[in-house]
């Protein structure tokens, strides 16, 4: 992951962003006629949700639904650039495609692997979710791609200064709809080989990004529905770094090139059967392929190949007037071809130095094999008309540890008055351990899958036609977490044991303005706690994620048809770190240096907070419909400090400062959408 940050962070300083940023996707206004559909049956969902439009609307993100996810309470973003939910690790959380796990939707460098124009849905489920979704003791965040329109073939070209696409669509036949998307970086074009980013930085490899979205879609007749979707994202990129270079400095491991090789390709066949207005089965049946190939320093490299089969069945089926039974079995089959040859690091995010647990340098190839499958029930029953109780349940076993884990899940939503909904939830969850801490030479194969325990109380009031206010109280309890063995106290080799515990609690707030047609947005505060437990030591330490105080504004204003306005605050308080309070030499390099910590997780940093602004223009092109967007990232231009870290320096009294990380400072935008 250091390897990863480093080369992310590099390369953004050349396209001057760090962080996703895409085209905006609103469609072009008064377009299409929204109807609303209820209950179960075969109609093409070739909409965005509500909700999902107002997340395409945050400004200064260009409509990348994946960086809109941090303004929603208790949700903030790694140094990794991964979301974090309520407190707890990103590995912690799950992304879905349509219901089934999918390959990384966050690039590495910058933006998310989905083009916006395509999404029906995309919710999160931070906590407590119902037992239709497993393997993850975080939050699961679920996208869900529309169907294909019906409607004469149609083309929207998108020219904008991070990345180029085409997408177009249309119908068949009077029953079969498809859509054809690609999308490509731009900024290889901006930038070249050989060209110097900072003091011993070299540009080896142009960064270059690429995904697509294929969907054909068949309904013969109103009771079947068959969807085949074909998606993949690929990312390459490299620099050299030298002796003079900052991280050649920091740590000569990292001298020489530096490149990564990404890509994963998914294809997805679904059955969709509606037998009835409210009952329904679906079965999916997909092949998801991800190859990663990073390398670094004296020709160190990791490369690995997963392959995932997957295949699940759900039936919606009501029991009665008032019980609504929904049920599902799912089956996965793992495949892991890896090779490595790096100087390897046991180390978990529990930990303030992994210098200290390093090992030496070390070659392997093998291959790892997991077969999971899992099943759930969860009855939805309508126990009075202000009273719905949700009851379920999940059973997940995987073959590698052999272990099976039951979690029940429930819920109750009182509605007492119509304006108002209380809920309570509780429910168990587990995940995979990380492959590459139950790898046989360099991890523990025995090691056993983190669990958690959610809870949480939310009550949300309609206040009137356009405000909705929703309190949420969790707390959340994790235990079997990874805990890296310190070198010379694992005589067995045993590199990492499960007994680590955790706990994360708070508060959320969400305010929404519903909007009348021209105003809309909301307010998003959090406050929270999220600690790690120790057996080894007896301590328990504050978490090195935890973000107690998050708040987010977000204001969208449309002063008519032509114009639209939008602007987004966000503040937060700083990571925890655990301070430099000296350097020590390198015991594997001379005339090199490593820090000294302070107390674990003792120090914060600065509070961060950024304005972003937009605005869009609806006009037209040679007579075809057009969109242009004008945005300013950070338009305050504040010096947010994302960390610390030592620097060899021999002209200091004491050979080293201690230099900060900061992000991105003012960045414009402009764009251009046309439709034909």
């Amino acid at each position: 992951m250091i390897t990863l940050s480093l080369l992310a962070a590099s390369i953004a300083t050349a396209i001057g962003s760090p962080s996703p940023d895409l085209p905006s996707v609103a469609k072009q206004p008064n377009q299409v006629e929204r109807m609303e559909v209820s209950g179960r049956r075969n109609q093409a969902q070739s909409e965005p949700s509500e909700q999902t439009e107002r997340l395409l609307s945050v400004a200064g993100l260009m409509g990348d639904p994946m960086e809109a996810i941090y303004t929603l309470p208790g949700v903030v973003q790694s140094p990794f650039g991964q979301p974090v939910v309520r407190g707890t690790s990103p590995d912690d959380t799950t992304f879905l495609l349509d219901g089934q796990r999918t390959g990384s939707l966050v690039n590495v460098i910058y933006g998310s692997a989905l083009n916006p124009e395509l999404l029906r849905d995309f919710t999160l489920h931070p906590a407590a979710y119902s037992a239709e979704y497993g393997w993850a003791t975080g939050g699961v965040f679920a996208a869900e791609l529309r169907d294909p329109r019906q409607q004469k073939p149609a083309a929207i070209l998108d020219l904008n200064m991070l990345r180029t696409s085409f997408l177009v669509e249309g119908a068949l036949h009077d029953n079969q709809s498809f859509y054809a998307g690609y999308r490509r970086s731009t900024m290889q074009y901006f930038i070249k080989n050989n060209e110097e980013l900072d003091d011993g930085e070299t540009i080896t490899r142009v960064p270059v990004l690429d995904d697509y979205q294929l969907r054909y879609q068949w309904r013969p007749g109103t009771q079947h529905k068959w969807t085949f979707t074909a998606l993949g994202a690929s990312e390459k990129a490299g620099l050299n770094l030298s002796e003079a270079s900052e991280a050649g400095r920091t740590n000569p491991e990292f001298i020489g090139d530096l490149f990564l090789n990404t890509s994963w390709h998914s294809q997805q066949l679904s059955y969709e059967f509606f037998a009835a207005p409210r009952q329904q089965w679906t079965l999916r049946a997909a092949n998801l392929s991800e190859e990663e190939h990073f390398g670094y320093g004296d020709e160190q490299f990791i490369r690995s190949k997963t392959q995932r089969e997957q295949l699940s069945l759900h039936w919606h089926q009501p029991l009665s007037t008032s019980i609504q039974l929904i049920t599902g079995v799912e089956l996965e089959q793992l495949e892991l071809d890896y090779q490595f040859d790096a100087i390897l690091y046991y180390c978990t995010d529990h930990q303030a130095d992994c210098d200290d647990n390093r090992g030496g340098r070390e070659q392997d190839q093998d291959t790892l094999k997991i077969q999971s499958t899992a099943a759930f029930i969860n009855a939805e029953w309508q126990l009075h008309p202000a009273l719905l109780w949700v009851l379920g349940g999940r059973m997940e076993r995987q073959d590698y540890t052999k272990q099976t884990s039951l979690q029940p899940r429930t819920s109750m939503h009182w509605f007492p008055i119509p304006q108002l909904e209380l809920i309570a939830a509780a429910g168990r969850h587990q995940r995979l351990a990380d492959l590459e801490k139950i790898l046989p030479r360099i991890g523990n194969p025995e090691l056993e899958t983190p669990m958690a325990n959610h809870y949480n109380l939310a009550a949300q009031l309609q206040l009137n036609h356009d405000w909705r206010l929703r309190l949420d109280l969790y707390q959340q309890t994790m235990y079997r977490l990874a805990r890296a063995i310190p070198v010379e106290h694992d005589p067995e080799q045993l590199r990492y044991l499960s007994d680590m515990r955790g706990e994360s609690k708070g508060i959320e707030l969400l305010l929404e303005a519903l909007g009348d047609g021209r105003w809309s947005g909301w307010l998003a505060a959090s406050y929270s706690q999220s600690s790690r437990y120790d057996p080894n030591t007896d301590q328990q330490s504050r978490y090195r994620m935890e973000t107690p105080l998050v708040l987010s504004a977000v204001v969208n204003y449309q002063p008519g048809n032509n114009w639209q306005y939008a602007a987004v605050l966000t503040g937060r308080s700083g990571m925890l770190y655990s301070p430099i309070v000296g350097a020590k030499p390198n015991p594997h390099y001379d005339g090199y240096l490593l820090p000294v910590y302070g107390e674990f997780n003792s120090k914060r940093l600065p509070y961060y907070h950024r304005l972003d602004v937009e605005a869009k223009r609806s006009s037209s092109l040679f007579s075809y419909p057009a969109e242009f967007t004008f945005a300013i990232r950070n338009v305050l231009n504040q010096n947010n400090v994302s960390g610390y870290y030592l620097l060899h320096d021999q002209q200091e009294p004491d050979g080293y400062r201690i230099n900060k990380d900061v992000d991105l400072g003012i960045f414009p935008y402009v764009g251009m959408k046309l439709w034909f």
